[in-house]
């Protein structure tokens, strides 16, 4: 297992991710960052649209970087 780093990258500045997750794979790693983006632009639409989730490993090495787009579920009004 090896720990990946997933951090919120914006133009208000990083939120950075000290502790990291443990995964098996890279693949994990990215699955991860793409449910972490799909669940901020969801949670908290427009102060994150326009970041990036980025992933780092435990060297400090950006392995990749997910985009945060605005979600059709967080333009869905909620029904009563």
């Amino acid at each position: 297992m090896d720990r990946y780093f997933f951090d919120l990258v914006g133009n208000e500045g990083p939120e950075l991710d000290y502790v990291g997750r443990l995964l098996w794979t890279t693949d994990e790693a990215y699955n991860a960052a793409e449910l972490i983006a799909l669940d901020l632009a969801v949670r908290r639409t427009d102060e994150v649209i326009g970041s990036n989730v980025t992933v780092s490993d435990v060297h400090g090495r950006r392995l990749f970087s997910i985009p945060i787009k605005q979600s059709y579920l967080s333009a869905t009004p909620i029904a009563a």
